[in-house]
């Protein structure tokens, strides 16, 4: 006997693991939250297993709701793609598409590529998400979006999951005030820094994860340590000589010129950080976000 195919209660699934809370997903869809609550019983029912374990912080995904997840996530995505994939087989490339990106490539790299991929599929709409870079690979593991540019986190993109490419490279570095100290040394030593604050940005950021390497040894070296979330903040922290921080050089490059920020002059101190272009392997791309694929692969 055939069944009657209704993915709505899968839609709803989705998004309680999304969002973790069946109220906040029942007004994303714009239902009760009672209504959404019985899709998950049915769901629940007809596969004979609990999918979610209702905790204070929230709903958490089981064993086998994980697994159902990662099917439905790859089921939608495909479900999602249809319309573009008729197109395209016509020869139009049209419609939505989306590309997260972590904070430094969504800033200073892909504005001007996405303007040069707009301008020559002008039926497409194309938009940014911005994340840190733990975001980015989440975002590209539950299927929110077919593809993602972050800086290098080897060991998390290792693996057949993952396909990528390298479409371009900043250097990050130590920066400072003009009229720091540090900026007239050539050879950073562990001494010069107790009078010094190191501006970091927060876990999850690949700039935080390589100003931790960058800096190595050094890091216990300072006499304060401060975590702050935005680049623009540390910048103009920085520039006022409220500390020091490791920044790309995509981020400091008007205020290099400018001379309100000056790179140390220590080479131990600079880094050359390689940015990728990113999918999961088990996801088509079809239409506009093929399209935007071979375009920043090819940098425009």
């Amino acid at each position: 006997m055939s069944q009657t195919l209704n993915l709505y209660p899968l839609q709803v699934f989705r998004w309680v693991a999304r969002h973790g809370s069946v109220t906040q997903a029942a007004r994303e869809l714009g239902i009760s939250q009672p209504a959404a609550s019985v899709h998950l019983r049915a769901l629940e029912e007809q596969y004979g297993v609990p999918l979610f374990e209702r905790t204070p912080r929230g709903m958490v995904l089981t064993p086998a709701g994980a697994a159902l997840s990662e099917h439905v996530g790859r089921l939608f995505a495909e479900w999602e793609s249809l319309g573009a994939a008729a197109r395209a087989a016509g020869g139009e490339i049209s419609g939505e598409v989306q590309v997260a990106a972590s904070t430094a490539p969504a800033a200073y790299l892909l504005p001007g590529l996405l303007v040069r991929f707009r301008e020559r599929y002008p039926n497409t709409a194309p938009s940014l998400l911005v994340g840190d870079s733990d975001q980015v690979l989440r975002w590209l593991r539950e299927y929110r979006v077919p593809l993602g540019v972050l800086g290098e986190v080897s060991s998390a993109l290792s693996g057949d999951e993952w396909v990528r490419h390298p479409i371009a490279s900043d250097e990050l570095r130590l920066v400072a005030a003009p009229g720091n100290p540090l900026v007239r040394s050539t050879a950073i030593e562990s001494g010069q820094l107790r009078d010094q604050t190191l501006l970091l940005r927060e876990p999850g950021s690949s700039t935080r994860a390589g100003a931790q390497l960058l800096l190595r040894g050094l890091l216990n070296g300072f006499g304060r340590v401060m975590e702050v979330t935005s680049t623009e903040v540390i910048k103009e922290a920085v520039i006022v000589d409220l500390g020091v921080a490791v920044l790309s050089s995509w981020a400091t490059r008007r205020e290099e010129a400018s001379g309100l920020l000056c790179p140390i002059l220590d080479p131990r101190l600079r880094q050359v950080r390689p940015f990728h272009l990113v999918r999961r392997a088990d996801r088509v791309l079809v239409g506009p976000s093929r399209a935007l694929w071979n375009c920043l692969e090819t940098g425009g």
